[in-house]
């Protein structure tokens, strides 16, 4: 895989929340690698995802879903988007069929255009449309920018992927791989933990509790036989605590037995997760709380 003639390069896949990025990584890598709930705004960091091929290694930066951002936690996540362009070989504009351009989208081509780097326009969930909505959704972005290639997929069923795949290798210049052959990811495990556990929080609280919760790893232990691991799950309000540990811990116990069980599957050794709920007071709200709490502010 690394001889001459061998192509690499950096994708960053932009989106609205909810778009299908975080399924298209994860689809393409052939593993989880970024958490996927059905709430949008879930992806809050740049996440890599690496594919090896033949004569290629393409990494894929999955990234958080560019909306209008009001509170400090919500610019945030915009601005790991908008960064995550710098530096990238190709970009691939995730758009879902019937999705309507709005100043969201204006002000996202508007710093496209800084750049020189080419863009695809990428149509997903192709799979729950008609194809007359599907070619009037790529007419109407078409006529907004300069698109270098247009791919229809459904990141959920794989559908086209692989077209998606050859058309982005020949965009990539020729050079060296940035990563091992057998690594698919540059996070750090204590991050993984940390997003499996948010992500039992987005499919377990209902409504606005999970956009208002974060989760930091504290300790990871490996002994001989099993992996012991403590982490805290911050919330905004005191009235937010109990919601998270639930009646006489249940909800809590919940939590912590499921992303049990999907670390076991991974590390294949036991592990003893140790969860805390902790208040941050309004921390979306503050960058200072946002910088105590992992969320690195440029």
């Amino acid at each position: 895989m690394r001889g001459e003639g061998l192509k690499s390069g950096i994708v960053t896949i932009l989106g609205r929340p909810n778009a299908g990025k975080s399924t298209l990584v994860n689809y393409i890598v052939q593993k989880k690698i970024s958490i996927v709930t059905p709430k949008p705004q879930t992806t809050r960091f740049r996440i890599l995802g690496v594919k090896n091929l033949k004569d290629a290694q393409i990494v894929f930066a999955d990234t958080p879903g560019f909306h209008l951002a009001k509170s400090a936690l919500n610019k945030y996540m915009v601005s790991v988007a908008l960064r995550s362009i710098e530096g990238a070989d190709l970009i691939y504009l995730l758009v879902e069929v019937n999705d309507s351009p709005d100043e969201a989208y204006s002000e996202l081509f508007r710093h496209l255009k800084k750049f020189d780097v080419p863009v695809f326009l990428t149509i997903n969930k192709i799979d729950l449309y008609s194809n007359d909505e599907i070619n009037k959704t790529e007419e109407i972005f078409k006529n907004l920018y300069p698109f270098k290639e247009v791919v229809k997929i459904s990141a959920l069923t794989g559908k086209n992927v692989d077209d998606l795949i050859m058309k982005t290798i020949a965009y990539l210049p020729e050079g060296p791989c940035y990563f091992e052959e057998g690594q698919i990811t540059d996070m750090p495990f204590n991050l993984q933990v940390a997003e499996f556990v948010r992500e039992k929080l987005y499919l377990l609280l209902k409504e606005e509790l999970p956009y208002e919760t974060a989760v930091t790893v504290e300790e990871i232990k490996k002994k001989e036989k099993i992996f012991y691991i403590s982490a805290t799950i911050y919330v905004a309000k005191e009235s937010q605590k109990g919601i998270v540990i639930g009646k006489d811990g249940s909800m809590i116990k919940k939590i912590g037995t499921i992303t049990r069980l999907e670390l076991q599957e991974i590390l294949k050794k036991p592990v003893y997760l140790d969860l805390k709920v902790k208040v941050e007071k309004d921390w979306p709200k503050s960058e200072n709380k946002l910088k105590k709490l992992g969320y690195i502010i440029e």
